[in-house]
């Protein structure tokens, strides 16, 4: 036979006969209902099952916003504590002339090197081209000069030259033809004159012409100068150069870059749309600059695997922004009942001190317990579908998460309900005789328990009562579960 079978029958047989005892104990089970004993009926009906916490309101965003970069002296605010603002909007400033003065220079730089990329990349102009031909020319005009001169030196040199030997011979033939001793003596000192003067002009001639091949030789050089420089101004710009010049001209931009957003952060601007919860500072103090800025936030999707606490802590910053239209009550659930709460779930928010209620779902159940007094509870966050009037951040709420819901269907008391072990029965009164029946329960509600078999609609069923005496009826197995309906048994 199975185990489970006889396990149940052997506890059947112990409640029949616990209620056998209290029969004999109290006489006929007919005088006992006579004697007082109440009893409900079995209906169609919905049964709720709630998890209830308390907790307290606060924003499901808060966003803590300091200047960035080294701040400075505030110059003016322009927002104040409980104003409404958007995206972008200019919260406050701090001196900006440093900031200013930075980016000038870094425009200048830029500027600067960008000329000097373009010198590097854009080639010969048809001016510069033209400079250029005209040195060319310049210099063939000089080297042509120079060859002039020269062949005018040597036609000078061969006439100096004739009419020098001409002279030469005249006197020696002067010479030859002198027949006194003083007339020889005169016509040799004549011809002796006359080999002089011819050598020195000749002398003087090939240095003039030594001289004029020496432009000669320079005018060429110039004319194979400029021809190369050209050359050379003509030829497409080196790589090299060309990728320095574009190095630098990305190192001026990016300063500029850098300066312009240093003064961009001299304004403090919104990151997100909300409303100023604190401002921390004065014009004319400082800003008490920071780098980062904080903020924490709750997940509105009821889809969301999110792993970071539901407890949301304050931001701080010199400017704190929250939305107060979106808003969440944070509490803690009790270990027994956390694994009950999931996300999407419908609650129920009761603002007592302001009076009114709210609906919301579960949008958030930390998977990390929270242990205070050895008492182990899990965060649970509830956000606001909306926002009733009047309420004000971190009142307190109650609040009452539905975990479960079964419609029309078969229910009854759930302190009808007697539970040991995994059996559940009822005693049921029919034509005033009480019979102890084994149910098959489903939804454990709050105030009622569905019944799935074993029992119809319209039966009568005896309500335990907690004393015993003559004129009571001790329900059957009540000693077992302890409290009402014996769920502390595991129902």
């Amino acid at each position: 036979m199975n185990r489970r079978v006889v396990v149940n029958v052997a506890l059947l047989a112990t409640l029949a006969l616990s209620g056998a005892g209290a029969a004999l104990a109290v006489g006929d089970p007919q005088a006992a209902s006579a004697s007082g004993s109440r009893t409900v009926t079995a209906a169609i009906g919905d049964v709720t099952a709630t998890v209830s916490a308390s907790g307290n309101l606060s924003a499901a965003t808060t966003v803590g916003v300091n200047f960035a970069g080294s701040g400075g002296t505030l110059k003016a605010i322009y927002v104040k504590v409980g104003q409404q603002v958007t995206l972008g909007q200019a919260l406050a400033k701090v001196d900006d002339a440093a900031a200013r003065e930075t980016l000038r220079s870094a425009e200048a730089n830029l500027t600067s090197a960008e000329a000097q990329q373009a010198t590097t990349t854009e080639g010969q102009t048809s001016a510069e081209r033209g400079r250029d031909q005209a040195s060319i020319n310049s210099a063939q005009v000089g080297l042509t000069n120079a060859k002039v001169s020269l062949s005018q030196a040597r036609a000078t040199y061969s006439l100096d030259m004739m009419q020098q030997d001409a002279l030469v011979a005249a006197a020696k033939a002067a010479y030859d033809a002198a027949t006194t001793a003083s007339s020889r003596a005169s016509a040799l000192s004549a011809w002796t004159q006359a080999k002089n003067t011819r050598d020195s002009t000749s002398l003087r001639d090939r240095q003039q012409i030594q001289s004029i091949e020496g432009q000669v030789r320079t005018a060429q050089a110039s004319v194979t100068s400029q021809r190369a420089a050209a050359a050379v101004n003509s030829q497409p710009p080196r790589q090299g150069a060309v990728s320095a010049a574009a190095a630098q001209v990305t190192s001026a931009a990016v300063q500029v870059a850098t300066a312009r957003t240093t003064l961009d952060q001299t304004v403090l601007r919104a990151p997100v749309a909300g409303t100023v919860a604190s401002i921390a500072g004065v014009v004319g103090g400082s800003s008490s600059a920071s780098s980062s800025s904080s903020s924490t936030s709750s997940s509105s999707s009821s889809s969301s695997t999110s792993s970071s606490s539901s407890s949301s802590a304050s931001a701080t910053g010199f400017v704190v922004l929250t939305n107060l239209s979106d808003l969440q009550v944070t509490s803690l659930v009790a270990e027994a009942d956390a694994s009950k709460v999931k996300l999407g779930q419908q609650a129920t928010i009761t603002f007592s001190a302001a009076g009114t209620t709210a609906t919301g779902r579960v949008t958030h159940v930390d998977v990390q317990d929270t242990v205070s007094n050895n008492v182990v509870e899990y965060g649970v966050t509830v956000s606001l579908d909306s926002v009733p009037a009047g309420l004000k951040l971190g009142q307190t709420a109650s609040v009452s998460i539905t975990t479960g819901t079964a419609k029309q269907v078969l229910s009854v008391p759930t302190s009808v309900v007697t539970t040991v072990g995994n059996l559940h029965t009822v005693t049921v009164r029919k034509n005033g005789k009480d019979t102890v029946v084994p149910v098959e329960t489903g939804l454990a509600g709050d105030q009622s328990t569905q019944i799935i078999s074993g029992l119809s609609a319209g039966a009568v069923l005896v309500m335990p009562t907690t004393t015993t005496g003559t004129t009571g009826f001790t329900f059957p197995g009540r000693g077992l579960g302890g409290g009402g309906a014996g769920r502390g048994l595991g129902g």
